[in-house]
């Protein structure tokens, strides 16, 4: 087991100490796959867990987060579900069929850090499957913040078991959203502020240390003690799988240390353009950033132009033509409605005419004092059962 770490990294007036670990456990193979060297260019560090097979499996993993790497910088939720999504078809080219790579795909984590014009510094947060992104404040407080896509994970969901024994219950090692088989991301923003850990790992580690015990790993004094003291205690307490970890710790920038800077975008620059999906046509559209020259508008002046100006036409006369008719009725129910007043004149005039009928009057209740009275309203009908709502116990 080797840590890797791009070093102490400076970014948006903040420091990063970032770090990462992979043990292969008892398995031939380590599936799990991590990227943290990208760190400095993209903000960006993620974890893949690989499934379908020994070989498919590191290659799914590796495959997603070339896919992830090769989007570009994350800028927002939709561009971080983009990158995800071109993740879930690089993986799903590659299997291309091929009976050997049945199943292949990977559960993935990304953070990816940004900040807006507002000057707020946070994670945009894609998860798929069951790697987990987990939070310490520096109050102690340790907080979940991804969710498995797993039946087991349902389970604690809805109160029926403690999130300890979510890796011990049956469909803890069933997926119901992977990469590769499209399987939409979970995203979130979370804030990066001084004094804050974040780590993310495989299923590895979740089935072996309590989230308790990870938060006391996350409070050491670097993110490579924190990777060498998540790893040190799988490995005391016997790994029945790969595991991975990848901690981030947020430091305030003193200006005291020489430290590698962050190249990454200025504050609210436009996202890299979106994917297209499998089985679209092949019209690629285009995100304009503030790179692009303006002079290149006028030289990519679309074939449809024509087109949209009859159509735009078409328009006006189907307004036009609205306007009329609507005119026209307009004038229709006036008329009818002068012919409803003059009926109504010759039925008054009609009745002063015609001697009272006794006969014909319609019954009025009236009180002892000889003042109409109001009918008294019928009685309500019986109340409905209250509807009972079963308690769990």
């Amino acid at each position: 087991m080797t840590v890797e770490s791009p070093g102490p990294i400076r970014a948006y007036g903040l420091v990063f100490d970032v770090a990462g670990a992979s043990g292969q456990g008892p398995r031939p193979e380590n599936q799990d796959a991590f990227s943290v060297t990208r760190f400095p260019q993209l903000g960006l560090v993620a974890v893949a867990d690989g499934m379908g097979g020994q070989r498919a499996g590191r290659m799914a993993a590796e495959t997603a987060l070339e896919a992830i790497t090769g989007a570009g910088p994350i800028r927002s939720l939709d561009a971080a579900r983009y990158a995800v999504r071109a993740a879930d078809e690089a993986v799903a080219r590659t299997a291309g069929g091929d009976p050997e790579r049945e199943g292949m795909g990977c559960a993935l984590s990304v953070m990816a850090l940004t900040q807006d014009r507002a000057g707020q510094v946070g994670w945009l947060v894609a998860s798929v499957g069951d790697v987990r992104v987990i939070s310490r404040s520096p109050d102690g407080t340790t907080r979940l913040e991804t969710r498995d896509h797993t039946p087991a994970f349902a389970r604690w969901e809805a109160g029926e078991i403690p999130l300890d024994e979510v890796p011990d219950s049956p469909g803890a090692n069933r997926l119901m959203r992977a990469v590769g088989h499209g399987g939409e991301a979970d995203t979130r923003w979370i804030p990066a502020r001084p004094g804050w850990v974040y780590l993310l790992h495989s299923d590895g580690v979740t089935k072996t240390m309590r989230l308790d015990e990870l938060g006391e790993a996350m409070a050491l004094g670097s993110a490579a003690a924190a990777c060498e003291a998540i790893s040190r205690k799988v490995e005391e307490r016997g790994p029945d799988d790969n595991y991975t970890a990848v901690v981030v710790r947020v430091l305030p920038d003193d200006g005291s240390a020489a430290l590698a800077d962050a190249t990454l975008p200025s504050p609210g620059a436009a996202p890299s353009a979106a994917p297209r999906r499998a089985g679209h046509h092949e019209e690629t559209v285009l995100a304009r950033t503030h790179d692009d020259r303006d002079d290149d508008v006028t030289s990519r002046r679309s074939p449809l132009g024509p087109a949209a100006a009859v159509l735009a036409l078409l328009a006006l006369g189907v307004g036009g033509y609205a306007a009329l008719t609507g005119t026209q009725a307009r004038g229709t129910a006036a008329d009818a409605r002068d012919e409803v007043a003059a009926l109504r004149t010759r039925i008054d005039s009609l009745e002063h005419r015609l001697p009272l009928d006794s006969t014909t009057r319609v019954p009025v209740l009236t009180d002892t004092a000889g003042k109409a009275a109001t009918p008294a309203p019928p009685p309500p009908p019986p109340a409905a059962p209250a509807n009972r709502t079963p308690t769990r116990p």
